[in-house]
């Protein structure tokens, strides 16, 4: 079940005059890996040693293939991929010998985009429930 509230939300119209209201979910805790391992441990013959030990060794191999710019892949679940974003030059600017690539790029974000099957899975069992919302007036 997610837990939402209703918060009100900027005018889409810039219209004075009309309250417009949006729902947003609420957290209602974190899974950790703890967590992931112990479930993982209940339900197949793998121990929450060796679960957990998997689970930690994931990150470094995912560090070192989005570092070496490729997608990562992990079946049924998503894609992580490395996005770079920074300023627009002019042609003129970017062929001089003076102009350093770095100075283009200001910024990094890792993105994930979840497989069509995750994403189902979420649409077919989603449930809402409100738990607080802000005055509407």
């Amino acid at each position: 079940m997610i837990n939402y509230r209703v918060s009100k939300c900027k005018n889409p119209n810039g219209v004075d005059g009309t309250n417009y209201y949006s729902g947003k979910a609420v957290k209602t805790g974190e899974y950790t890996f703890d967590d992931l391992a112990t479930d993982i441990n209940n339900s197949t013959t793998v121990t929450k040693a060796d679960a957990m030990a998997v689970l930690a060794s994931i990150k470094p191999f995912i560090t070192k293939a989005l570092l070496g710019g490729q997608v990562v892949v992990l079946q049924d679940i998503g894609r992580f991929q490395v996005s770079l974003h920074g300023k627009c030059y002019p042609e003129a600017a970017m062929q001089s010998d003076e102009f350093l690539p770095s100075a283009m790029i200001k910024g990094h974000r890792i993105i994930f985009r979840p497989e069509v099957k995750l994403k189902k899975d979420i649409a077919s069992g989603i449930t809402l429930k409100r738990v607080s919302s802000e005055a509407m007036a």
